[in-house]
């Protein structure tokens, strides 16, 4: 009986730990509660904060923001319409990347209307080097996952 208590209570504690660290990495979707409106609205502050963007610029870039964000959720949810129907053929898969890099270029071409060339200069900047963290925390979790699964074997 008391072994039976003591499994219990560690599993218990075991599954408490568990669900505390998910909450508390916040997960890959922790802004998914927030609505377009709402996602455009603080990158548009931060980004007003970042490049020091006065009124007319917030305005232009949020309008720009918003279209581009609604954009981009219609044709991610398409993809993933037909990629878990399976009905997603090499061709699509090309022509939906083929779209989304025109939609950058536009965004860019955009961006560099709005701001002046020393706000263009930072923004580009920041753009390029959270591109390379981003690659290089991928990476590395890539690495650490497979020395990982080397390690099993």
């Amino acid at each position: 009986m008391k072994k039976l208590l003591g499994l219990t209570a560690i599993v218990l504690l075991f599954s408490i730990t568990i669900s505390a660290q998910g909450k508390q990495r916040g997960g890959a979707n922790r802004g998914s509660d927030l609505t377009i409106e709402q996602r455009v609205t603080l990158q548009t502050k931060r980004m007003a904060l970042n490049l020091d963007l006065d009124a007319k610029q917030q305005k232009e870039v949020e309008q720009m923001l918003l279209k581009s964000a609604t954009e981009s959720d219609k044709m991610r949810d398409e993809f993933r319409q037909k990629k878990q129907s399976g009905e997603l053929t090499a061709d699509e898969k090309f022509a939906f990347e083929n779209s989304r890099i025109e939609r950058q270029a536009a965004h860019k071409a955009e961006m560099k209307k709005i701001l002046n060339k020393d706000q263009y200069a930072k923004w580009e900047n920041t753009l390029m080097n959270n591109r390379t963290k981003n690659k290089s925390a991928m990476s590395s979790k890539c690495n650490n996952s497979q020395k990982q699964f080397k390690n099993r074997s």
